[in-house]
């Protein structure tokens, strides 16, 4: 197979595991009371994301791979996924880190 049409494919798997992770986790009904009410949504998105993280992994594998081998304009489309997940997983971790450790002291 072609690394470049490879890229391509592993950055659309990897969209679509984007949307069906806020997809998923935005249809999901709040379950529980007090600090386990909407976990469940929570741990849906991490876990669809966790997936697309992998993807993105294997995307970035395979354009550093096609980059040795001299293909041209593939950085992009491989390296752009893997920044996004490790963003939005990242970001998500804070959020979490700062409503359990920060703002209760304020409460």
């Amino acid at each position: 197979m072609n690394p470049r049409t490879l890229v391509y494919a592993l950055a659309g798997l990897w969209a679509a595991l984007i949307v069906t992770s806020v997809t998923l986790s935005l249809g999901a009904a709040a379950d529980g009371d007090g600090l386990t009410r909407g976990l469940n949504r929570i741990a849906s998105f991490l876990t669809w994301q966790g997936a697309a993280l992998v993807v993105a992994a294997a995307s970035a594998a395979v354009t550093r791979l096609a980059a040795e081998r001299g293909v041209e304009r593939i950085k992009l489309a491989g390296y752009l996924p893997l920044a996004a997940s490790v963003f939005i997983v990242g970001a998500l971790v804070v959020m979490i880190a700062f409503r359990v450790l920060v703002q209760p002291a304020f409460a």
